[in-house]
């Protein structure tokens, strides 16, 4: 199965998924790591700021993590 995502940035994408209701999952990458890691399946934005997402009721750090919506 492939799976199509965008991986989320700015808060122009946060707050396009957190519209759209959107299923945003988090990934753990480091540098020479091109997949990552899978950290938590996710669900709806709930809110954001510069420092942090708030996806499910967790609250993540914007520098540590990636953030992909899986486009149907």
């Amino acid at each position: 199965m492939n799976n199509t995502y965008k991986v989320l940035r700015s808060d122009i994408d946060f707050l396009a998924a957190a519209l759209a209701q959107s299923k945003v999952s988090v990934w753990y990458r480091e540098d020479p790591d091109p997949i990552g890691h899978l950290m938590d399946y996710g669900g709806i934005v709930e809110g954001y700021t510069p420092e942090s997402i708030k996806i499910a009721g967790a609250r993540f750090v914007r520098e540590r993590f990636e953030f992909r919506a899986y486009i149907k």
